[in-house]
């Protein structure tokens, strides 16, 4: 079984989001993503994704090390890198989808969401319930074009500064060409760019049946699917709710075409006892373009996630 080896090392990085809803930061490495159910940092807790999708089960991002061959300097040059936006298309084949943006940009203080673990290709993410950073940096009105979007649909930033829509239905299917276009702002004008869309990944192990999956966390969890690509990666996680409503995040990434990947044990004890557990699952690709001074990373990704509990 493919492994996430590497020495554990402990972090305390600012993030420059005040609302953690999708975050990439290019590190200048090929392949640095991590993807996971929604979870939120703006003042309430992080609920269970529904399977139908939408608004609240958008797919947390995060930037971390190469999906095949990542150490942990790979990993902290990601988190350091800047200044840098994230753009995103996710799906749920089995319900709705979402596309959104956020631009990093200049660290603030306020909002100390925090990569608080690397280890191997695995990254820990824990973000306070209450953090007010301020509104991100904006890159104009963003016009996100997708086949199932008849002309493509236009998205203007909230008052933090995140670009979400939720769709009805599946947002794309494999192979589908995927491209966003930014009128400008802060962050200049640019596009239209665009990314592949990857299928979906199946798991034969665990299975999900409905009801929540018992982790073990003493121990590694291993994963087993099938539908991965070459080109893509597999992206594993785990994640829950302190009793103060910080929400955390544990996110491990693989070749996608091996067909299997483990949470280790080490990373999973940062879920351990944890609310509102959920194992999440997904496959994506990406491409990286710069606007400016600004690098953003491209991400499209197809995900599904259970309930868990982490014992």
């Amino acid at each position: 079984m493919a492994n996430a080896m590497g020495t554990m090392t402990t972090t305390k990085r600012r993030r420059s989001l005040g609302t953690l809803v999708a975050l990439a930061v290019a590190g200048g490495t090929a392949g640095i993503l991590l993807v996971g159910p929604a979870t939120g940092c703006s003042g309430s807790k992080a609920g269970a994704p529904r399977d139908g999708g939408g608004p609240d089960d958008v797919a947390l991002v995060e930037s971390a090390a190469d999906a095949a061959e990542a150490d942990a300097g790979d990993a902290q040059a990601a988190v350091e890198g800047g200044p840098a936006g994230f753009v995103f298309f996710s799906t749920s084949p089995a319900g709705a989808g979402s596309v959104g943006a956020v631009f990093d940009g200049t660290p603030v203080p306020a909002a100390p969401c925090q990569v608080t673990t690397v280890y191997g290709a695995c990254v820990v993410t824990t973000c306070p319930s209450n953090s007010d950073g301020g509104a991100a940096p904006s890159a104009g009105t963003l016009t996100f074009a997708v086949p199932s979007l008849d002309g493509g649909v236009t998205v203007d930033a909230g008052a933090a500064g995140l670009y979400e829509l939720g769709t009805p239905g599946p947002l794309f299917a494999p192979g589908d060409v995927l491209t966003v276009t930014a009128s400008g702002g802060v962050v200049p004008a640019f596009g239209p760019q665009g990314v592949t869309a990857p299928g979906a990944i199946t798991l034969t192990s665990p299975i999900p049946d409905g009801g929540a999956v018992a982790v073990p966390t003493s121990s590694d969890f291993g994963f087993a699917w099938t539908g991965g690509s070459e080109e893509s990666a597999a992206v594993l996680t785990a994640s829950g709710v302190t009793g103060d409503g910080s929400a955390v995040l544990v996110r491990c990434s693989y070749v996608a075409i091996t067909g299997e990947g483990i949470l280790p044990s080490p990373v999973l004890a940062a879920v351990r006892g944890l609310s509102q557990g959920t194992l999440g699952w997904g496959q994506a690709n990406l491409a990286t373009f710069d606007a400016g001074a600004w690098s953003v990373t491209l991400l499209a990704e197809a995900y599904g996630a259970t309930p868990a509990t982490f014992q």
